[in-house]
């Protein structure tokens, strides 16, 4: 693939972030779409989803196609004559909802770039569940193309984003040496850090402040089980004026209790839709291995996401039911 992408032959590339990306997945992204097209390839970055207002700042955010019924045809005639195609921070298709069915019809060779564990097979794999974000393998694979002099400002800005906002600001424990190496060369590249800082802590509005009210409200914990959880329903999302993005952060807050190491957010985005959950814990609780066992998700060993096929109540309800089974895993994690 290296031979074939650093050539002179210009290939038709497609890159897909996951569902609602974030900065790593749109950081990544936007870096790799600059870098090809630096190589003179033809490049197109396609959302399956709107991605948060919050992000909007991002150099190159004005190239990205969100699948639509608008861009429908468009995106499907993209995929299926596409040479390449890169998924880009996911590992399970599954994480592009209609995107999925264009595939199919579509011969391009298929190559992953993502830190999540427990990855599909696809053609080519850059996947490393050990780095901190997948702007770090963004940032490999320049490298082992020779090419980390192409790397900009702009492509720099992207990739220090992903690092940023997938390292909670270079505080998780995933953090190694290379993470603070890679920032230190995208900083060298001229960035603007308190400018993107900035940027990414101007991320209240008013009705997301109410959201975010509404869910401590509803805040409750478990002190036998070291947990806490919460629920936004369809209510508030529709009598706040919900945007994509006005949630996230949510499920941080239950473990900023002391002494509790796992939280849970529980969000009802449309009735009759499935509820979307998000897990956060401390220490050694794998809530990866929780969603996949019992919400049908999955992600890291601290940070992942799950859905589930019951009404709000009954998700709450079930969830209730099983976290006595982790009393052990709970009480003694450190």
């Amino acid at each position: 693939m290296f031979s074939s992408i650093n050539g002179t032959n210009k290939k038709k590339i497609v890159i897909l972030p996951h569902n609602n990306p974030d900065g790593d997945a749109l950081g990544s992204s936007l870096a790799l779409l600059f870098y090809l097209r630096k190589l003179k390839h033809d490049v197109d970055l396609i959302s399956p989803t709107a991605y948060s207002e919050f992000f909007q700042w991002l150099p190159g955010t004005g190239n990205i196609i969100i699948l639509s019924e608008k861009t429908q045809s468009l995106v499907k005639k993209k995929i299926i004559n596409s040479d390449y195609v890169f998924f880009v921070d996911f590992n399970n298709l599954s994480r592009i909802k209609n995107l999925e069915k264009f595939l199919v019809f579509s011969k391009a060779k298929k190559v992953l770039i993502d830190h999540h564990p427990s990855p599909f097979l696809f053609d080519f794999m850059f996947s490393d569940s050990t780095v901190a974000a997948t702007s770090i393998l963004v940032f490999r694979f320049i490298s082992q193309m020779n090419h980390l002099d192409k790397i900009d400002k702009k492509i720099a800005t992207c990739l220090y984003v992903g690092l940023m906002t997938d390292t909670g600001y270079f505080r998780f424990p995933s953090i190694t040496s290379e993470t603070h190496f890679i920032a230190g060369n995208l900083i060298e590249k001229g960035i603007d850090i308190n400018d993107i800082y900035n940027h990414l802590q101007e991320k209240y509005n008013e009705n997301k402040l109410k959201l975010l009210s509404k869910a401590l409200k509803r805040l409750k914990t478990i002190k036998k089980y070291r947990t806490a959880y919460t629920s936004i329903n369809a209510y508030d999302r529709n009598y706040y004026s919900y945007q994509e993005g006005d949630t996230e952060g949510i499920p941080t807050y239950g473990l900023g209790i002391k002494n509790i190491i796992f939280s849970v957010f529980f969000f009802e985005e449309r009735k009759k839709y499935p509820i979307k959950i998000s897990f956060r814990s401390k220490g050694n609780f794998d809530v990866n291995k929780f969603a996949r066992d019992h919400f049908g998700g999955g992600g890291h060993k601290n940070a992942a996401g799950g859905i589930s096929e019951k009404s709000l109540s009954e998700s709450i309800e079930y969830f209730l039911k099983i976290i006595p089974n982790y009393h052990r895993n709970l009480m003694f994690s450190i």
